[in-house]
């Protein structure tokens, strides 16, 4: 929508060089573009030091869920909680107290060492005095076969980063780690120089 803005800001003010309305559209649409895009590059820096972090952890702590400020970073790999949540998502969650754990909750749990699953839980069960879960995947025709018990939940679904997963699978390798570091330096020496032409032009304009 900004985009076909924008070319109708141009071509009106090819018609009308001289309307200030226009002007004063095209630097607003302007500032608005570079802010959007100032931002998107902050949260892709942010979630690639964040993959990263996670990526270390994971490498260094063996057997155990890497957790940054209480968050569990993770990719999803299958597509059993289709359409909420897709193969190449990434996923946020957050350790919650099983005892205020609820019906519809999505969690992630600990299958076994390798194997962490995210369902929704479906019952709650009373066993021997213990809360178990009885978790689906909302794609899935039958419940998953085993309860799930308080220890072995990881946490539950905070958000999902759509396709974010792909990027954190790519950090995961150290061609990966190099090409965004690069990227980011690009992105980092284009805007740079972008700022020292801009200045440039100014301090002509004004001589």
């Amino acid at each position: 929508m900004n985009t076909l803005w924008y070319i109708q800001i141009v071509l009106l003010k090819e018609q009308n060089p001289r309307c200030p309305f226009l002007k004063r559209s095209e630097n607003m649409l302007k500032k608005t573009l570079r802010w959007s895009g100032n931002v998107l590059f902050a949260l892709f820096v942010l979630l690639s030091v964040l993959v990263l972090v996670s990526t270390f952890q994971s490498k260094n702590q063996i057997g155990q869920v890497p957790s940054i400020l209480g968050f569990k970073i993770m990719t999803v790999m299958t597509g059993s909680m289709e359409p909420e949540i897709h193969p190449g998502d990434m996923i946020i969650v957050k350790g919650k107290d099983p005892s205020k754990l609820q019906v519809e909750d999505v969690i992630t749990y600990q299958m076994n060492q390798q194997t962490l699953v995210t369902h929704r839980i479906v019952d709650l069960v009373k066993k021997d005095g213990e809360t178990l879960y009885q978790t689906k995947g909302d794609a899935n025709n039958v419940v998953d076969h085993n309860f799930v018990s308080s220890d072995q939940i990881v946490g539950v679904l905070a958000f999902t980063i759509p396709k974010a997963g792909h990027l954190a699978q790519i950090l995961q390798t150290p061609t990966g780690i190099i090409i965004i570091s690069l990227l980011i330096l690009l992105i980092i020496t284009l805007g740079m120089i972008k700022k020292m032409l801009t200045a440039q032009r100014e301090e002509t304009s004004h001589t």
